[in-house]
């Protein structure tokens, strides 16, 4: 897992005061890291590179890159505004004195015009125009010019962060750390793939000089843990029963039981509520079916296509849990259960037994809605939109971390399009998910995924991290912009 810092800022100028570095230090291994990921990425025939920068210190790394690869590549220097910060006036006063051009807006948006067509190499664009300062919105004057320059037939880099997150990178050279500015749905849109730069000192020492270690964390491939067989005298028995509710969407239930099934459960079950139409659908016989909860289930889900008989089913739970012969009992709660009145009550008591292991995965809007109806919204941001939880990472860890301390037995995945897992007041982020899993059920495959790996014995936590980054793995394999992914062959 990499670290991920919300205070970016910070770490940047302790790092400079502990092992005295000077500003000029930080911002020439910016410059050179952009010239090297420029030179690894170009096409053939691609030599003029067009340099917008504003007037900070990110202006300060694109003056400073143009002077590095002026020699190699045909530089051009776009200046938003005239630099207002120390470093940057003197890497452009060094621009200048080189005779590297500098262009007007006019010329600019002739010359953005012109790559519109097809051309047959493109043009570089490095957007230096804010950092991860820049709070609001982008002047109209500005937003032309971005949108002019995301048309342009282009290998776009954008330095540190898209800027305004309005500039549609192919890569995102963020410098030192990863930041928590990178990582709203609205950011991913934009970064195209994220790399850390080197800033001059080796990342470790770079990121430890913060007093306190960051509580966020981004989640990679090499951190899955999947539930491999390795005990040769197992059986059926030793992988546990997950048993799934099926109401009156059935199908959310059956696509929830066979990725449980699939990602191995030992057993799997589906329990037929009263208002079930299960019997309308044709069943895998690798699915058993009851009428109420299994002797032996290990794991119960509770939501996918449910309503009316939602309250049946927590009752059923709450009876299950107080009597459950498992010392372990687990449960993961999706979908409907976020709209229910009487849940935030049940999960208040069902929580009361410690060793329970419980999962919570809502989507963005049953999340908002979650933290209405628990009414945990700060007086201060009384207007919280969903929107505002998909554009601001800090308002959704602090609802996030919130729901966690009034249930401190549960673990929260709040799926999205960066899916943030909390659980005991750490951060986990997954950032491979991909627009091919955006259909309806690939959340009811992923709750079964979470419940099958609580069956075979994974806590809360380390569950919803292997099971979201699977599902996610599974996706990106299948075709990251695929349109006929279907949650029947995610489970596959």
């Amino acid at each position: 897992m990499q670290k991920v810092f919300d205070n970016p800022s910070q770490l940047e100028a302790l790092a400079k005061q502990k092992f005295g570095f000077p500003d000029f230090i930080m911002m020439e291994n910016a410059a050179l890291a952009l010239k090297n990921l420029i030179l690894e990425k170009k096409s053939a025939g691609q030599t003029k590179c067009l340099i917008l920068c504003g007037k900070g210190n990110n202006g300060g790394d694109g003056y400073a890159l143009a002077r590095l690869i002026k020699g190699e590549l045909e530089p051009l220097i776009f200046t938003l505004e005239a630099p207002v910060a120390a470093e940057a006036k003197a890497q452009y006063t060094m621009c200048k004195k080189m005779g590297i051009p500098f262009i007007t807006k006019k010329t600019l948006l002739e010359l953005l015009n012109e790559y519109e067509k097809p051309q047959p190499c493109g043009l570089i664009i490095v957007d230096c125009l804010y950092g991860t300062g820049f709070k609001g919105q982008l002047a109209p004057q500005i937003l032309k010019i971005i949108e002019a320059a995301n048309k342009a037939q282009a290998l776009r880099i954008a330095c540190d962060i898209s800027s305004g997150l309005a500039f549609n990178a192919n890569y995102t050279l963020t410098m030192g750390e990863q930041k928590l500015a990178l990582y709203s749905d609205k950011a991913k849109a934009m970064s195209g793939n994220i790399i850390v730069a080197n800033l001059g000192l080796e990342r470790s020492l770079f990121e430890n000089v913060m007093p306190a270690a960051p509580h966020i964390h981004l989640v990679e491939p090499q951190d899955l843990k999947l539930p491999l067989r390795t005990n040769k005298a197992s059986h059926k028995g030793t992988f546990g029963h997950t048993a799934v509710f099926a109401g009156e969407k059935s199908g959310a239930a059956i696509i929830s039981a066979t990725a449980a099934m699939n990602f191995g459960s030992g057993l799997t079950s589906l329990i037929e509520l009263e208002h079930s139409n299960l019997k309308q659908f044709k069943i895998s016989p690798e699915l058993m079916i009851s009428t109420a909860i299994p002797a032996k289930t290990s794991c119960i889900v509770c939501g996918p296509g449910l309503d009316k008989s939602l309250t049946g089913a927590l009752e059923q739970i709450s009876t299950w849990i107080k009597s459950s012969a498992n010392k372990n009992p687990a449960v993961v709660f999706d979908a409907g259960v976020f709209g229910n009145e009487n849940f935030i009550n049940f999960l208040q008591k069902i929580q009361a037994k410690a060793n329970t292991r419980i999962v919570l995965t809502p989507h963005i809007l049953e999340f908002y809605r979650f933290c209405k109806s628990l009414k945990i919204f700060p007086k201060q941001m009384a207007q919280i939109s969903v929107e505002t939880l998909t554009e601001d990472p800090q308002i959704k860890i602090l609802l996030g971390q919130k729901i966690n301390s009034l249930f401190p037995n549960a673990t929260l995945v709040i799926k999205s399009a960066n899916t943030f897992i909390v659980s005991g007041g750490q951060i986990y982020i997954i950032s491979d998910g991909s627009p091919s899993l955006a259909k309806g059920g690939s959340g009811d495959a992923l709750a079964g995924m979470i419940a099958s790996l609580l069956t075979q014995g994974y806590n809360a936590k380390d569950a919803a991290i292997s099971a979201c980054e699977a599902h996610a793995l599974a996706g990106k394999k299948h075709g990251s912009d695929a349109y006929d992914l279907t949650p029947l062959k995610l489970c596959r």
